[in-house]
Formats: C-alpha cells, structure tokens, sequence
C-alpha cells in the first residue's frame, strides 16, 4: 500500500531534512535520523514508523524536492559507511 502525505508534511519533511548533514543514504540508524523522525511526527502529529518516515523521505528525493548534498571526502558513492 502507498504511503499518502500531504504537501505540508512532505515540506515539513524537506525542511527538517535540509537541517541533517547526512545524505538521505546515510541517515537510516543514525541519531540524526533519530531527531529528524522524532520531530516530525511531533509537529505533525502522524502515526508513521521510522520505516514510513524514511520511505516518505526518500519519495521526496525522488521527486526532486530535497537539496542535494555532497558526500563527504573520501567517501565514494556506493561505500559502507
């Protein structure tokens, strides 16, 4: 089933995620990630689970609407972080 956010959400999503320093690769099991997920759901008020969150993150970058980041040096795309 797909997840369904409205626009609001998925702004509030980006701007939180424009906050990180992680690529949305990288924040999965981070304390990061941690804060942006807790903040999220406390303003917005959503039941997702990290899971949905994440999902909900990375649909946004698919859409073109997050910032892009550069990774950090010497970190190849593709590595184990």
């Amino acid at each position: 089933m797909a997840l369904k956010i409205s626009r609001a959400h998925k702004s509030m999503l980006v701007d939180l995620y424009q906050r990180t320093k992680k690529t949305v690769d990288e924040l999965p099991y981070t304390e990061e990630f941690e804060r942006l997920y807790e903040s999220f759901i406390q303003r917005t008020g959503l039941a997702l689970n990290r899971h949905q969150a994440w999902r909900a993150l990375s649909s946004c970058r698919k859409a073109s609407l997050l910032p892009r980041k550069n990774r950090p040096e010497g970190k190849p795309k593709g590595a184990d972080v």
